[in-house]
This record gives C-alpha cells, structure tokens and sequence, in this order.
C-alpha cells in the first residue's frame, strides 16, 4: 500500500513538473519522423526486371531529396539498341513471348489474294450504221429529212453540190427573136425536126435547141445526124443542176428500220451503204 502510495506521489509530481515547463516536451514533427525510415537515393540499386509479361513493374520511389525525381537510368545516344532475341539464340528465357512476323500480301494479279477481284472487261457499243442518198431532188429534200422521225440517235449530214444532169443540143444564141426565126425557116428546109426557140433569160435566150438527152452518147449521136444535113454549127452544152447528198448515220436497229421507210415512200431512190 505504501508502494501504490508512493508511485502515484511520483506520477503527479512528474506532470506538475511537465506542466510547469520543467521538463523538455518532444514535438510532433520528431515524433512522426520519429516514426518513418528516412530514403536513401543514393544507396538504391537497380536489379532488372522479369523478361516474362507478367514481370512486376518496378515499385515507385518517393524521395524528399529533389534528385530523386529525375529518371534512374538515362540512356546515351551512343548506347545500342537492344535486339529482339531468335528462336536460335542461346540466351533465349523461357516463357519469352515469341514475336512472328505476319506473311507478306500477295502481289496484285498473282490470283492468291482472297480479296482480288478479276478485272471486268467494259461491254462496247456496237459500232453505228450509215446510208447515204446522192443527187437528191431539192424538191423531196424536206421530206427525206423527215423520214427519221421518232427514231433514236439518228444524225443528218447534208452536201451540197451541182452536177451535170442532161447534154443539150443547140444552135449558139441568134441575137434576138428575127434572128431565131429565120435560123427556123433554115432548119426546116434542111429536114430538121424537133427544135424549139429558147425565150427565158439568161445565156441562152435565143438559141435554137435541138434535144436534151441523159447521156452524153445521146448527144454525140444527134450531133452526127444534124452534121449529115450540112448543120455545122450545132454543139453540146452540158445541163448542170444543184443536187443535195444526205447521210444517215445511227445504231445498226434505227438505221435498217430507217432503210425500210424510205424505200416504202421513196422505192425510186437509190439507198447506199457508206462508213461512218
């Protein structure tokens, strides 16, 4: 009892010292660093790490010396590349993930790529179909234009030229209408027939003509019988009109339906073929 007594006398007069400043009180900042390991940076070691993919990765390291946040190990420019390793080398671990390289693709038009689709070779028209119609009367030309109505992709290309269509027989101009008569008297007393008086204007009027005839033949021959009745001074004059060639070009359908109308309206005129 005396002891409990005498420990409990000590106790208090311990806090009333610490209470009244007597004793020296620690600080809370000692006692927490009291309490942590203080690090180190330069007694750390780096060991490796696993070759493996479930290595751990390296614990983080958090210092209170500035120094430490700059990266452990620093590569130099002059440092090699390290080197996958092979499935021959010696030094190769186990359990190292192996890295394979994916085939090359197939060279376009060597048939083994699966996505290669064979080239399509494009449909071509059929190549257009041409008539033509040569020395076309003036008078029919528009309804031969017309003709193609309602056909498709039927194109019209016009000429226009002139060409010797008759040979005409005459007497040269006489100088006026007495001049032509008495030419007639003369002509009947030799046996002529067939003649008549050119009236209209122009470079004929007054002459005598003779016959007009399709071809020259004709001509040459009417020359040799008037020559035969002393008519010396009859010549051939070639009779030139203006004639319109048309073409048609169009598909090969279009242009044989073209081809049946106008020998259905037009069976007199001649239908040629030509190149486009």
């Amino acid at each position: 009892m005396r002891l409990l007594i005498a420990l409990l006398l000590l106790v208090n007069a311990l806090l009333l010292a610490m209470t009244a400043g007597l004793l020296p009180r620690p600080s809370p900042e000692a006692t927490r660093a009291a309490g942590e390991h203080p690090l180190r940076p330069e007694r750390l070691r780096i060991i490796g790490t696993a070759a493996g993919p479930e290595a751990p990765a390296p614990p983080s390291v958090e210092a209170h010396d500035p120094k430490a946040a700059q990266p452990l190990v620093a590569h130099t420019a002059t440092e090699p590349e390290p080197t996958p390793p092979t499935a021959n080398d010696p030094l190769l671990l186990a359990g190292t993930p192996r890295i394979e390289t994916p085939p090359a693709s197939a060279a376009p038009g060597s048939g083994t790529s699966g996505t290669e689709r064979p080239a399509m070779t494009p449909s071509l028209a059929p190549p257009p179909d041409c008539l033509q119609l040569t020395g076309v009367d003036p008078d029919r030309l528009p309804a031969l234009k017309d003709v193609p109505r309602g056909l498709t992709s039927i194109q019209i290309q016009e000429r226009t030229n002139t060409k010797t269509t008759a040979w005409r027989v005459l007497l040269p101009p006489q100088g006026g209408a007495a001049a032509a008569n008495r030419r007639l008297e003369q002509l009947r007393l030799a046996g002529v027939e067939d003649y008549f008086v050119i009236r209209d204007p122009g470079p004929l009027q007054w002459g005598i003509s003779l016959g007009l005839f399709r071809s020259r033949d004709s001509a040459e021959k009417r020359i040799a019988e008037l020559r035969a009745k002393k008519v010396e001074d009859a010549q051939i004059v070639e009779h030139r009109t203006t004639v319109h060639d048309l073409t048609y070009l169009g598909p090969q359908d279009a242009i044989a339906d073209l081809r049946q109308r106008i020998r259905a309206r037009f069976p007199q005129i001649a239908i040629d073929t030509c190149s486009p």
